[in-house]
């Protein structure tokens, strides 16, 4: 997709200060076997996850006013909520994950899009229901009623329902994340308050909590301004740590507890997110959190990008022939027709022939291969978006306002995708699921790009307010938008991210209790011809996929994949 697009040092200062912190933000040992008391007579709500967001005033953050020095930025970084990384590119862009149309964003916007993350990530499951409601609104009682209620702690100071706390000490199932844990009868879980644990310089960052170790694996948080919430473990009868997070001293202290049915986070997992982070430990204990103990073996799925009528034969021929020879499954991100508004120069796919036929041999091979349509042109007709030119620009996105596309409807948008699909079709190839060109889209558009296409394999943008944050999910999961979302979470071969770094992160979601990893690749990063700095040779990108395999994953037709049960 795109080429090398970095977020310029401004604007992500610019973008800090706006998230300025509402929220500031060993060895592993075995999870409590006893399972949720999910006894059905005792839950009203038993197929119904409860998430309370924080709610309370001072209600906006104000860039031109933010003085501190303590900055969060929710979601994926922007760095890694791109697609391509080609050499070439002067443009110095990504995609920024938080709007800057108004210089206001509230605490709640920011405690909201958290949680439509854990939202996310609950609908992993079949069946499960998600209701999210404001901590002020809670009533006594409620959290007895769900399989788990979640709060969302990440506004300092914000009041804690005297409701709540009494339910939790009554043993209702809660997961608290973050601020107010000192507010609750903490003795009674077998738990201690001490402190948090600030870091907002580099020196401070470089230094404190910024590790965390969980079941044989260290994932690191991204080096920013951070902060770490310090208790302690004073009945070890009572309390399971299931990660601890280490300084660069080798101190460690508890990162995510279990006391029967309340667990704790001591930060916020869903800042700074990106594919080696803490982020996975919360998502993997998604699953004994909602009374899931099952492992599963692990899988990958393999994506083949930007396919379009400007690529060579040659050059697609050699990687499918090489993902042939591996006998892997994958899809292929296939985009209508190519356009670039440049030169006014227009190529469908009756235009290159020999390209088609390479596309239409992915369904026929042995190892099953998929089609994903990829917008209509992958650019937006006359709009230097950035380059103009089908797979360098956004489609849905304007990437030089970092907003939504002036006079773009809904209905013309929807009309794209329809009239893309007409056209892949009209020449044998069956799409069979959406990929969004740069993962970017007016978020309003999500409900109807849902209903022409419910499976997706992509990265999401979600929006509350101004706020504009992403996610990525190392599993499958039914998305906000109602989308089944086929797990990308490995990213792909760029510049700056090169085949250790795919590997790396293959390696750290393996240690999960139900293994996903989805990465994708373009065809140019295989032609000999390529000199950008992640350009790799056939033998280079063969090694890779086979030594996911050596890992243990098994490759998987992306689609067929599907939620848990």
């Amino acid at each position: 997709m795109l080429k090398t697009r970095l977020i310029s040092p401004l604007r992500l200062i610019i973008l800090m200060a706006l998230i300025f912190l509402a929220a500031c933000q060993q060895s592993p040992q075995e999870f409590d076997n006893k399972p949720l008391d999910k006894t059905q007579a005792n839950i009203a709500f038993p197929n119904s996850v409860l998430i309370l967001y924080t709610d309370s005033s001072p209600s906006f953050l104000r860039a031109q006013s933010a003085s501190s020095s303590k900055y969060i930025m929710p979601g994926v970084l922007p760095e890694r909520m791109k697609e391509t990384d080609q050499a070439g590119d002067n443009n110095s862009f990504s995609l920024a994950t938080a709007g800057l149309s108004t210089q206001a964003i509230t605490y709640t916007d920011i405690s909201k899009i958290y949680s439509t993350f854990i939202a996310n990530l609950a609908r992993r499951y079949e069946g499960i229901n998600v209701v999210m409601q404001s901590v002020s609104s809670y009533q006594a009682g409620q959290a007895q009623n769900y399989l788990r209620t979640f709060y969302m702690g990440s506004t300092y100071g914000d009041p804690v329902p005297p409701a709540l706390i009494a339910d939790i000490t009554a043993g209702a199932p809660v997961t608290w994340i973050n601020y107010q844990v000192w507010s609750l009868d903490l003795a009674s879980l077998g738990l201690s308050y001490n402190q948090i644990v600030p870091a907002y310089t580099q020196e401070l960052y470089t230094t404190t909590y910024n590790q965390v170790d969980y079941r044989g694996y260290t994932f690191k948080k991204y080096l920013a301004p951070m902060e770490m919430i310090e208790v302690a473990v004073t009945d070890p009868a009572k309390v399971t740590v299931h990660a601890t997070a280490k300084n660069a001293a080798g101190q460690s202290i508890p990162y995510a507890l279990q006391s029967g049915n309340f667990w704790y986070f001591a930060d916020i997992p869903f800042a700074y997110m990106h594919e080696t982070d803490r982020y996975l430990v919360f998502a993997d204990l998604m699953g004994p959190m909602l009374g899931h103990q099952e492992t599963c073996a692990p899988q990958a799925v393999a994506r083949m990008e930007d396919l379009n009528p400007s690529n060579s034969s040659t050059e697609l021929k050699r990687m499918i022939d090489s993902l042939n020879k591996l006998k892997i499954p994958f899809s292929a991100t296939v985009i209508p027709y190519y356009y670039n508004n440049n030169t006014n120069v227009t190529l469908r796919w009756s235009d290159n022939l020999l390209a088609l036929l390479q596309v239409l041999r992915i369904p026929k091979l042995k190892s099953g291969g998929s089609i994903f349509q990829h917008g209509l042109t992958h650019q937006f007709k006359e709009l230097k978006n950035r380059d103009g030119e089908t797979g360098d620009d956004w489609e849905f996105w304007d990437a030089n306002a970092n907003g939504p596309i002036a006079g773009l409807s809904v209905a013309e948008a929807s009309t794209r995708i329809q009239d893309g699909k007409k056209i892949l079709e009209s020449f044998g190839l069956k799409p069979i699921g959406w990929t969004t060109p740069h993962y970017a889209f007016e978020p309003s558009f999500g409900a109807a790009f849902n209903s022409i296409y419910n499976r997706n394999f992509e990265r999401r943008l979600y929006q509350e307010g101004d706020l504009v944050a992403g996610q990525f999910f190392p599993y499958p999961v039914k998305d906000a938008y109602g989308s089944l979302m086929v797990p990308e979470n490995g990213g792909s071969i760029q510049p700056e991210y090169l085949i250790p770094d795919v590997l790396e992160a293959a390696k750290a979601n393996r240690v999960l209790r139900c293994p996903w990893f989805g990465l994708f690749f373009h065809p140019y990063i295989l032609d000999p011809s390529y000199t950008g700095g992640n350009a790799v040779s056939v033998a280079q990108f063969e090694s890779m996929i086979n030594s996911i395999k050596a890992m243990g994953y098994t490759f998987v037709d992306p689609a067929k994949v599907a939620l848990a049960k």
